[in-house]
C-alpha cells in the first residue's frame, strides 16, 4: 500500500499532529514508532533518523515521503495494540498503569474510578470532572507511561495481536480509498472549494496516519457525498467547462 495515494495539500499549520515541514519532529516521530515497523520499514527509518544525526541535509519533500511511507507501514500495528488494550487488555493496561505512575496519581485513578460504569482508562480520563481531577503534568505522565506500555507489550507479545493487525489493514485500507476519492473529486472543483477538500484531506491524513486516530469511516463516507453533490452543483463555468 503506497503512501502516495494520499495527497497532501501543503500548507503550514501549526495546529497538524505532526508537521512535516518541522525536521526535528519528523525524526522524533520514526524514534518513537521504531519498533512497530516491519523489519524493511525499520531499517529504512534508521537510516533517515541516521542520516540526519549524521548532519546529511535532506530534503524536507523526502523527509516527509520517508514519514508517510513509515506511518503506514505501522498503522496497523499501533491499530492493534491500541484496540487490545481497550478491549480485552483493559484491566492489564489498567494494573500496570497503577503500578507505574506515581502514587499520588494512582490515588487519582482510583477515586475516579470507583462508581464508574465505564471502568476504561479514556472514559476516565474524558470525564468532564476529570479536567479538575487531573492536571496537565498528571495526564502528561499517564499518557507517557501508557505508550512505553504499548511499545513493551507489542515488542513482547505482537504474535498474539494478528487478529487486531489484520483488522488494522483493513481499516486503513478503507481509509486509502475514501481519501483517494476525496482527491479524485477534488481535481475539477472551483479553486476555493479544491483548497476546501485538500485541506480537509491534509487534516484527516494528519489525525489518521500521524495521530493514529481511529475515525469512523462513516465520517469520510459523509465528506465523498457532500463534496460530490456540492460538486454536482457548481456552475459549469465554475468548473471550467462551457455554457
Amino acid at each position: 500500500m503506497e503512501a502516495e495515494l494520499f495527497f497532501r495539500y501543503t500548507t503550514a499549520m501549526s495546529d497538524l499532529y505532526l508537521d512535516l515541514q518541522d525536521r526535528p519532529r519528523v525524526i522524533d516521530f520514526l524514534v518513537e514508532y521504531l519498533d512497530y515497523a516491519p523489519a524493511k520499514d525499520k531499517e529504512d527509518a534508521e537510516k533517515v533518523v541516521q542520516g540526519y544525526h549524521d548532519g546529511k541535509k535532506l530534503p524536507v519533500e523526502k523527509l516527509a515521503d520517508a514519514a508517510r511511507k513509515f506511518a503506514f507501514a505501522i498503522w496497523p500495528a499501533r491499530f492493534a495494540i491500541n484496540r487490545y488494550f481497550a478491549e480485552e487488555g483493559k484491566e492489564v493496561e489498567w494494573e500496570r498503569i497503577l503500578a507505574t505512575v506515581r502514587p499520588s496519581t494512582a490515588h487519582l485513578l482510583k477515586r475516579s474510578r470507583n462508581g464508574a460504569k465505564d471502568h476504561s482508562l479514556d472514559k476516565i480520563l474524558g470525564k468532564a470532572e476529570s479536567d479538575v481531577a487531573f492536571q496537565d503534568a498528571e495526564r502528561y505522565e499517564i499518557s507517557e507511561v501508557r505508550k512505553q506500555l504499548r511499545h513493551d507489550y507489542w515488542r513482547d507479545k505482537y504474535k498474539t495481536l494478528g487478529v487486531f493487525v489484520q483488522d488494522g489493514e483493513n481499516e486503513l485500507k478503507g481509509y486509502v480509498e475514501r481519501l483517494e476519492k476525496l482527491r479524485e473529486l477534488a481535481t475539477d472543483m472551483p479553486p476555493d472549494m479544491q483548497s476546501e477538500v485538500f485541506s480537509k484531506i491534509e487534516r484527516f491524513e494528519d489525525r489518521i496516519l500521524f495521530e493514529g486516530e481511529v475515525v469512523p469511516l462513516q465520517i469520510l463516507d459523509e465528506e465523498i457525498l457532500y463534496y460530490a453533490e456540492q460538486k454536482e452543483l457548481a456552475p459549469d463555468e465554475d468548473l471550467g467547462g462551457t455554457v
